[in-house]
């Protein structure tokens, strides 16, 4: 697990019990302790204890912020939100989006007091975009455990493009969430190999290429940033490990287009692809693995989902390097 988990308070010591039962029933501590009306008191005492013990299964919440785009999207707005329900982990996202947005494109924003950052957030499985307010606001708006930053795709594997933005948006993040935030990377994944965006030329049409810039200059950037940047997401590698299994042109009941684990040559299919990074996201967050859980996207054959669970698995265990599944 990156990052410890608020709990809600799961019982009392014996003594705290003792002097707070004493409170409700009003009955002054000196007679307690000369035996009066004691049989009155052990069933008070007996009582709670039994509903403490009865609730001692609570909900561990986990609040998570991404600032970044359409990518981000894909990876926490589904699946995210169900897969911690099952268990027992209660998320709060949020998704700090702007289309196409860049390191830098975040720091303008910032910078400038810009009212054009959608606030997207899922609260108990509900997903609500808010409508737009400054970056400012999205970041202070909750007690954010964890915030994950991420380069624009296209620019994704291209090191140079990383800064000033990244340094500047960790500075700005740091300044504004509490202190006992941690700071994450968001590994994006590359195109498919057919995909027409023209950011695919910066990697010469190749999706290895790609794939394998993007791992290096997350690398260097975790590098540099190690004071800062606790852990990263390895979203890319998920999806590229899952691109050598039968995931990466198959069909779901609902149809949906998979070019390689994409809709359009860049962002997720709905289901499988989503799902992957989604799995990936859990993973890194909890500490737990996504091998063997049983909620999957309508649709989706289990076997189908073990095979994605297995993908994004594999990623956490090898970040930087395709795993065969």
């Amino acid at each position: 697990m990156i990052c410890g988990m608020e709990k809600t308070v799961k019982g009392y010591g014996f003594f705290y019990i003792f002097v707070w039962q004493l409170a409700r029933i009003d009955l002054p501590l000196h007679c307690c302790l000369k035996g009066y009306d004691m049989k009155r008191i052990c069933f008070l005492l007996l009582a709670t204890l039994i509903a403490h013990a009865a609730s001692a299964q609570v909900k561990d919440t986990l609040r998570v912020l991404a600032i970044g785009n359409s990518f981000s999207e894909d990876a926490v707005e589904q699946y995210l939100w169900e897969l911690g329900k099952e268990a027992g982990v209660h998320f709060i996202i949020g998704n700090a989006y702007r289309g196409g947005w860049s390191l830098i494109g975040h720091w303008n924003d910032a910078r400038s007091k810009a009212v054009d950052t959608e606030y997207r957030k899922v609260t108990d499985g509900k997903r609500v975009n808010r409508g737009k307010y400054k970056l400012r606001e999205i970041i202070t708006d909750e007690p954010w455990d964890v915030i994950t930053l991420q380069q624009v795709s296209q620019d994704a594997g291209r090191p140079e493009s990383y800064e000033p933005g990244l340094s500047l948006m960790i500075g700005y993040v740091t300044a504004l969430a509490v202190d006992s935030v941690r700071l994450g990377f968001h590994q994006t994944w590359a195109y498919a190999q057919d995909s027409e965006h023209k950011g695919f030329a910066n990697y010469n049409y190749n999706q290895y290429n790609m794939y394998s810039s993007i791992t290096a200059a997350v690398d260097k950037a975790m590098h540099q940033h190690r004071y800062d940047l606790t852990f990263y997401v390895p979203s890319g590698t998920a999806i590229q490990n899952a691109r050598t299994t039968v995931l990466a042109n198959n069909q779901t009941k609902d149809k949906g287009v998979n070019r390689e684990l994409t809709r359009d040559g860049y962002h997720l299919n709905y289901t499988l692809g989503r799902y992957v990074v989604a799995c990936t996201w859990f993973e890194v967050l909890t500490g737990k693995s996504a091998v063997g859980m049983k909620w999957r996207p309508k649709g989706m054959a289990k076997g189908l989902a073990n095979i994605a669970q297995k993908a994004a698995h594999a990623a956490v265990v090898s970040p930087m390097a395709v795993s065969p599944i």
